[in-house]
């Protein structure tokens, strides 16, 4: 048992084990090396504060007041648990106690669940931890549609594991992959209040707790790498404006989404060089950039780049067919689509594929298409390949206008 606070402070133990300190006080040692002092009683567990921002000597008169308070009936259990959190020392917490709290009033402390998942939403929106408009709007439309209404009333240590699979499995059902998105950000939320230790375990089940059913994965439509030539030949004479032939050509050649290339600006095209640059995406914005987040830059063939160039500049967009606003990206869309079954995200598979064939190496495949590295690649290969990109992209181009 510790008795001073030396010994507190030099001591190192595996994450999470419990020393005690006295009658029903016991120090914590956490991974990072931090410590709480707790207070238990009848095997539930309150936090008292850290150490050392509260001494051993403090924290033993706050246990010694909780003995007390919790023997004359003052305050239950759980009514000393919302009193710690506003309580700094003893007489602060015998004063809130007998001058203002009852039992039923110190449950209020106890956050409901809907304020826990919104504090959390809110801190993931500071830190952007989503890119686009629409990933960050669906986090909170989720929860209110399919988990709120359930559970945004009650108290966060009062949601048990059976009560979240009752409305979760109905939503696997139906809509699995939604389901798997929520079930994860409610792990988060109970993560948060574990560790603040306002419940005294995550009660939110895995994915494997759920009957998921069998369902088949539509990838996007893509064209074999075989008829490139052929739709680059139909491009010719399709009906199109020339903007948007131009636009359909610098989809195929440089595998970017529609959305990336029907918002591409002249300030970010360099006609001296052919070097395209798409920036890193703008706070708060996100269509018309990378998915990544990242600038990304790329010098586009020689041949593409001069088209590009001639184009008229009659509006900060490089595509506009009305002199004022980009293209819609679903009209590139939807004119892919009169060639044959396909999509514009499908011509990074219909790469890929050429690239498998003409003996491309796969890092340089996805450094060109801008995808995530994986594993070693991610840690130590941060070469963007810019020189090695731009003899590809010509080497592409050529294997595509090769007509036979």
């Amino acid at each position: 048992m510790f008795a001073t606070d030396l010994q507190i402070r030099k001591w190192k133990d595996k994450p999470k084990t419990r020393k005690a300190c006295g009658k029903g006080l016991y120090v914590r040692i956490f991974a990072d090396g931090s410590k709480i002092f707790e207070f238990r009683s009848k095997q539930e567990w309150i936090n008292l504060g850290e150490y050392p921002r509260l001494s051993l000597a403090d924290a033993t008169d706050i246990a010694s007041m909780s003995r007390r308070l919790l023997k004359s009936k003052t305050v239950t259990m759980e009514g000393l648990r919302g009193l710690m959190t506003r309580a700094e020392s003893a007489r602060q917490l015998e004063d809130l106690a007998n001058q203002t709290v009852s039992p039923e009033q110190a449950l209020v402390e106890m956050v409901t669940f809907s304020q826990a998942f919104r504090d959390w939403y809110n801190l993931q929106i500071k830190a952007q931890t989503w890119r686009h408009k629409a990933s960050a709007r669906f986090p909170i439309k989720a929860y209110e549609l399919h988990a709120e209404k359930h559970i945004g009333d009650l108290r966060i240590d009062k949601i048990t594991r059976s009560l979240i699979k009752q409305f979760m499995q109905p939503l696997f059902l139906t809509n699995s992959e939604t389901a798997r998105k929520l079930l994860g950000y409610l792990h988060k939320v109970f993560e948060i209040a574990y560790d603040n230790e306002l419940i005294g375990g995550n009660p939110c089940p895995r994915k494997e707790s759920f009957t998921v059913p069998k369902r088949n994965i539509r990838h996007s439509s893509s064209l074999h790498y075989s008829r490139l030539p052929e739709l680059w030949e139909w491009l010719e004479e399709a009906p199109f404006s020339n903007p948007i032939k131009v636009a359909m050509r610098l989809a195929v050649i440089t595998t970017h989404r529609a959305a990336v290339i029907a918002n591409m600006r002249w300030e970010h095209l360099d006609c001296e060089t052919g070097i395209w640059t798409v920036p890193e995406a703008p706070t708060g914005l996100s269509e018309g950039f990378m998915k990544s987040g990242r600038q990304f830059s790329m010098q586009l063939p020689h041949a593409l780049s001069e088209t590009l160039c001639l184009l008229p500049e009659t509006c900060p967009y490089v595509f506009s067919v009305n002199g004022q606003r980009p293209i819609n990206a679903e009209t590139l869309r939807r004119n892919f689509q009169k060639f044959d079954d396909i999509t514009t995200h499908g011509f990074r598979n219909t790469f890929k594929t050429w690239c498998l064939n003409y003996d491309v190496e796969e890092f340089l495949a996805d450094r060109y298409c801008d995808h995530a590295l994986k594993g070693l690649d991610k840690n130590y290969r941060r070469d963007d390949l810019f020189d090695q990109r731009a003899e590809l992209a010509e080497r592409y181009m050529r294997f595509i206008r090769d007509v036979r």
